[in-house]
């Protein structure tokens, strides 16, 4: 058998990025305006999600309570907090309409506001 080669572009998370960057993504998302922070390839390498569990940025695939969401979201949000890489990230998954998980301090309600905000509706594909 075979082991296909995986294809990579520019700014799409590969296995070697930090877990949160490798979430679910949506396909078809609408471009946001130009970032105010640089999101050049790298600044996750500098990311303090690198060395965390991805299911704490991310949550279960199915149903989470209410109370266990909120403090895995605060846990998660308190490791953005004290990352450096924090604005990109943030930037990143705002360009990219990210639909789930934790990016750059912001939840998926927070970014769905900023994006309301910037006149971008981002939704599942």
């Amino acid at each position: 058998m075979r082991t296909p080669t995986p294809s990579r572009r520019p700014n799409i998370p590969g296995p070697d990025d930090p877990p949160h960057a490798r979430g679910p993504r949506a396909a078809g998302r609408p471009h946001g305006p130009p970032t105010l922070v640089d999101v050049s390839e790298g600044w996750n390498q500098e990311a303090h999600c690198r060395n965390e569990d991805a299911a704490l940025f991310f949550g279960p695939n199915g149903f989470e309570p209410k109370r266990e969401r909120v403090a895995r979201e605060s846990a998660a949000k308190a490791i953005c907090r004290a990352c450096p890489a924090v604005k990109a990230c943030r930037e990143y998954a705002l360009s990219q309409a990210e639909l789930y998980g934790v990016w750059g301090g912001l939840g998926e309600t927070d970014r769905r506001e900023v994006l309301a905000r910037r006149g971008i509706v981002a939704h599942a594909v």
